[in-house]
């Protein structure tokens, strides 16, 4: 267990992360973490790296459960979890809290009025800030009370549904900023794109349950109005030029690309794979 006496807020906050050999990155998570948090659990999904023994050595609680989804790890953490403290905080490992995350979390006025925070998430892709392109700024709810939150079932891009959606935008940053390169970045992505293909059939069966307030899955339902490999192109021109994704200069043009045309384009690629197949059976 974390504890820090500093404050008694700090005794409210319980960090979940999910692990899969992130070996550079958990004690960087953890030390930013350990400024707020009574508790930080670790859910790891078999790690054969050093994760788990640098887990251990920041006297951090891990479990241990098989990978199928973000959604469903972290709602098997919510339901099997005995998570005593008021708050929850949900992070990734890649990820850390802005250096002056806790001052301002404490600066919240009546934040017992609400049940969820919205937080802005600051992405560096390679290394680099991205600022533009309809990337920050973006909201998400990583903070809410215990008991009032549980994922939805989505393949891809999680939401956290609330039982009572009282939400406080704040100016709270989480950092994303991964280390493991180009390479990794790839192989995520295509991990990614498969899932991608797959919420995109879900879609198409009308087998998930769309929610008002998704506005990020209305917005790809939108996107999957338009033809299949050109949309990829269109998405690019309202990125790099109409949301101005060039202002973030010669990193911009390569997020975009990559982000955009590769990505989507793959997205694509899998989701005609998937229709033939199916079209076979």
């Amino acid at each position: 267990m974390i504890t820090n006496n500093s404050n008694k807020n700090t005794e409210d906050i319980t960090a979940i992360i999910l692990t899969y050999n992130e070996e550079k990155h958990i004690k960087r998570c953890i030390l930013s973490l350990k400024k707020i948090t009574k508790k930080i659990i670790v859910i790891d999904s078999y790690s054969n790296d050093k994760t788990l023994a640098l887990c251990k050595k920041q006297n951090i609680q891990v479990f241990t459960n098989s990978y199928k989804n973000q959604a469903q790890q972290l709602n098997w953490a919510l339901k099997n979890i005995n998570l005593k403290t008021k708050w929850i905080i949900r992070i990734d490992a890649d990820e850390i809290l802005e250096n002056n995350f806790k001052k301002k979390f404490f600066q919240i006025k009546d934040i017992n009025n609400y049940n969820a925070l919205n937080i802005l998430i600051e992405h560096n892709f390679l290394g680099n800030r991205i600022k533009h392109g309809g990337v920050y700024p973006q909201y998400q709810i990583r903070i809410w009370k215990r008991n009032e939150g549980i994922y939805d079932n989505k393949p891809m891009d999680e939401k956290l549904i609330l039982t009572n959606p009282k939400i406080y935008t704040s100016d709270l940053r989480i950092i994303d900023y991964n280390l493991k390169g180009f390479y990794f970045w790839l192989k995520k992505h295509q991990l990614y794109a498969n899932r991608e293909a797959n919420l995109y059939l879900l879609l198409k069966k009308k087998t998930l349950k769309i929610k008002n307030f998704d506005k990020k899955l209305k917005e790809k339902i939108f996107y999957y109005k338009f033809p299949i490999f050109l949309r990829p192109f269109l998405l690019f021109f309202y990125r790099y030029i109409i949301k101005k994704g060039f202002l973030d200069g010669f990193v911009g043009i390569k997020f975009n690309i990559l982000q955009t045309l590769y990505y989507r384009f793959l997205v694509d690629c899998f989701i005609l794979t998937k229709i033939v197949l199916n079209n076979k059976k």
